[in-house]
């Protein structure tokens, strides 16, 4: 019914579009957040509705904040890993607490980002032991 019905399919194709216009605002928030913990939950605070799950308009929308959150978080990491990087040789142990501590906030579409985040650390690391 839903199919053949042009107002519903009308409606359907609206709610797509304004779940668009919250995935745009939502990427926007995104772009301001200054900690893992926030992009982590601005990413994860978006569930797509089932009934618009076969409009594309709204997941490309909710690909798009994942995309651009996982943008973010890469570059605060390589901020923070910069810092620990910066630090003096008796506060890098007190940074590197600090920044696995924030990792853990890493979660949902932004899990992934620990391993690569820990490799990316440990490059660091070793590039200060020569």
């Amino acid at each position: 019914m839903a199919l053949r019905d042009p107002v519903d399919k009308n409606l359907q194709r609206m709610e797509g579009r304004r779940f668009a216009a919250r995935c745009e605002a939502q990427i926007s928030s995104i772009e301001r957040a200054d900690t893992l913990r926030e992009v982590s939950r601005l990413a994860t605070s978006l569930v797509l509705p089932y009934a618009i799950t076969d409009d594309y308009t709204a997941r490309d929308a909710l690909r798009q904040v994942e995309t651009r959150a996982e943008d973010r978080a890469r570059e605060l990491i390589l901020e923070q890993i910069h810092q620990f990087s910066r630090a003096e040789d008796s506060q890098r142990e007190k940074h590197k607490r600090a920044i696995l501590d924030t990792w853990a906030n890493l979660t949902g579409p932004l899990g992934h980002l620990r391993t690569w985040a820990q490799n990316k650390l440990t490059a660091a690391e070793q590039q200060q032991a020569t």
